[in-house]
């Protein structure tokens, strides 16, 4: 049986080649082309702040790679600092499914009904991939409202317009698959896996926000 002494010299030993690897990964050079593209003419959803980085996921309800990805973005997004602000944004503007995200953002109930209409998609199977507008808001308003409001958002003029800059967003950032990672409107990330992907973003974020990119 080993010591509880010999234990930690063996975890001390580990920690302390473990680290520097960890250290040589988030310092590693990013290479434009491998880790990300740089879209021109493209432009932030929203403009940041000063010193503050924008990750927009372009995503769709109905793609099993987001449903996949979603646990992972949404992981990642919860030990980012303050200065990193993470937007989902639906891939398709002429959809039901984009309506339905933008009158749940502005109901305020998107941060609870992202993750349940993936699973309710792709893990429980109660909604079909592509629901009815009035599928959407049937499934939304027990998160806090009711599918008479939540429909009339839907048609109302601010989502309209929320549609209309989606549109644009989309075309410039070249986001021509689901899932995509847009920063502060500029780079695109690339990368093998999404565990990869995971990686750039972190040290691209880093990078923009330390004024070396």
């Amino acid at each position: 049986m080993r010591t509880l002494s010999s234990l930690l010299i063996a975890g001390l030993i580990a920690i302390g080649i473990a680290l520097p690897a960890a250290a040589a990964t988030s310092s590693a050079a990013l290479v434009q082309g491998t880790d990300y593209d740089i879209v021109t003419g493209a432009h932030p959803w929203q403009i940041p702040k000063q010193g503050e980085v924008e990750v927009v996921e372009v995503y769709a309800w109905w793609c099993p790679h987001c449903a996949h990805f979603a646990p992972m973005i949404a992981a990642w997004a919860s030990r980012q600092p303050a200065w990193v602000r993470v937007v989902y944004l639906p891939s398709d503007p002429d959809s039901p499914g984009a309506a339905a995200a933008f009158a749940a953002q502005r109901a305020g109930l998107l941060p609870r009904v992202h993750p349940a209409m993936f699973r309710a998609i792709h893990q429980d199977q109660t909604m079909p991939a592509r629901p009815s507008a009035g599928e959407y808001a049937a499934f939304m308003a027990p998160f806090g409202s009711t599918p008479e409001k939540l429909l009339a958002l839907m048609a109302s003029p601010q989502v309209a317009a929320d549609l209309q800059h989606v549109r644009a967003f989309v075309v410039a950032a070249q986001a021509d698959s689901t899932p995509t990672l847009i920063v502060n409107g500029k780079y695109k990330i690339l990368g093998r896996s999404y565990e990869d992907q995971l990686d750039i973003l972190d040290r691209l974020t880093a990078q923009i926000h330390g004024g070396k990119l």
